[in-house]
């Protein structure tokens, strides 16, 4: 689910205020209406860190990018310490954030099981890994090898014929294919599936860039796994970006520019 930025700040802004009314309006008079809009306010917060950590809301906002997330975070530390320090039985006090944080876990796993859930490793910053090694067939039948493409803004895209999110996407990488060709910019579609397979399909659809053929891609890729998985390579062979299903154009297209104006 893609979102815009504007709506996430207005999101995280609405939380924020929620929650600062609501202690104002505890700190006033103690009443019920005090407690409903901070707990409002908080669990808005919540929900938003948990949709950043489980990649809910697209590549775009992963946690590890996103500062709301982080201060998501510090908000929640906050409102734990508060409450820990409060005046108030020990089953209360230690009982409830025991409680929301058993709801929480079963939210995490909930959210990892629902079959559209991004995979793990897509969850996690790339480090600058170097993109390792591995051989292909080209539709015309050459053995080549991913290192060949060294020197050149990689964009490399595990995929199916029968994945619909895969045939949705790479119309768009072929697009960026053909506008950044004389840039140093390559997308290479790779699939794990027989040669007459991709051949009927390709028979059919034309997309711009390089197609492979593997039985089987180092582990680091995930693939077979999931589909599509897509992973963009800097000119030196290192993994600066990777995501789980057709991200937003806007997002893309900035992450390639990026890429290729870092030499």
């Amino acid at each position: 689910m893609g979102v815009d930025d504007l709506d996430l700040q207005l999101f995280f802004g609405g939380a924020c205020t929620a929650i600062v009314a609501g202690a104002a309006l505890l700190r006033a008079s103690r009443n019920s209406a005090g407690w409903i809009v901070l707990l409002a306010g908080l669990g808005a917060v919540t929900l938003l860190a948990l949709a950043q950590l489980t990649g809910r809301l697209g590549p775009e906002h992963l946690w590890f990018g996103e500062p709301t997330f982080y201060l998501s975070v510090l908000i929640l530390l906050g409102a734990s310490t508060w409450w820990l320090t409060r005046p108030a039985t020990r089953v209360l006090r230690f009982g409830l954030p025991a409680a929301l944080l058993a709801l929480l876990s079963v939210a995490v796993v909930l959210a990892r099981h629902d079959g559209r859930s991004t995979p793990l490793s897509m969850l996690m910053p790339t480090g600058d890994q170097p993109a390792p090694d591995f051989g292909y067939v080209d539709d015309s039948g050459r053995l080549r090898n991913l290192s060949d493409l060294e020197g050149k803004v990689v964009l490399l895209n595990f995929w199916a014929t029968w994945c619909a999110p895969c045939r949705r996407e790479m119309p768009l990488l072929s697009s960026m294919q053909r506008e950044h060709a004389e840039d140093g910019f390559v997308v290479l579609y790779v699939s794990l599936e027989d040669r007459e397979v991709l051949a009927r399909f390709l028979a059919t659809h034309r997309f711009d860039g390089i197609h492979g053929r593997i039985e089987r891609a180092p582990d680091f890729y995930s693939a077979g796994k999931y589909y599509p998985l897509s992973y963009l390579i800097s000119r030196d062979g290192r993994v600066t970006r990777r995501w789980s299903g057709r991200p937003k154009e806007s997002w893309l297209r900035a992450q390639v520019a990026d890429a290729l104006q870092a030499g």
